[in-house]
């Protein structure tokens, strides 16, 4: 009876801990499952309660905001311009390619709209000219700004957009 009692004693502690095993294993998995799920739902919800960005003084930072790199647009004003200096003392004629440079895709069918304007504008402008001046840098810088207010003055009276980025000269011959 002794050996009757030990071997259930056996059997029950196996029976223990077995379903001891079992308990922990089960444990175990719904400890995987809470984590997995937590961070599945931290990975997808993010943070979106950004903290305030703050400067060295303490008070709240101005972001800056990045913008994508635009495409500039070349609009080229042809045929290239030739006209005659008002003073002749060195070069008589100034013949001249270039090309407008804009970010806005409605600033390029403006110019090709008020062309004929423009280059009536322009052509006023570049005879104004005198050699001594275009003859620099400097003078040629000065022209490409002049040359960007009369553009953009002619697009700007005709209620069109008119943002230039630049003017560009593609071909400069003075003679």
């Amino acid at each position: 009876m002794a050996k009757e009692e030990k071997v259930e004693e056996n059997v029950e502690e196996k029976a223990s801990g077995g379903s001891m095993k079992m308990i922990v294993i089960i444990l175990v998995v719904l400890l995987v499952l809470v984590v997995g799920a937590g961070v599945a739902l931290f990975l997808t919800t993010g943070d979106k309660s950004k903290p305030a960005a703050v400067s060295e003084n303490g008070e709240p930072a101005v972001e800056e905001v990045v913008e994508e790199p635009k495409t500039p647009i070349y609009v080229p004003l042809h045929p290239a311009f030739l006209v005659n200096f008002e003073d002749q003392s060195s070069a008589s004629h100034l013949q001249v390619d270039v090309q407008v440079m804009t970010y806005d895709e409605n600033v390029e069918e403006a110019l090709k709209v008020h062309m004929p304007k423009i280059r009536n504008d322009l052509l006023f402008l570049f005879g104004s000219q005198k050699y001594e001046e275009l003859n620099t840098i400097k003078g040629k810088r000065a022209l490409s700004k002049k040359a960007i207010e009369v553009v953009e003055a002619t697009l700007k009276g005709a209620g069109e957009a008119h943002k230039i980025e630049a003017f560009l000269f593609t071909s400069f011959v003075m003679q």
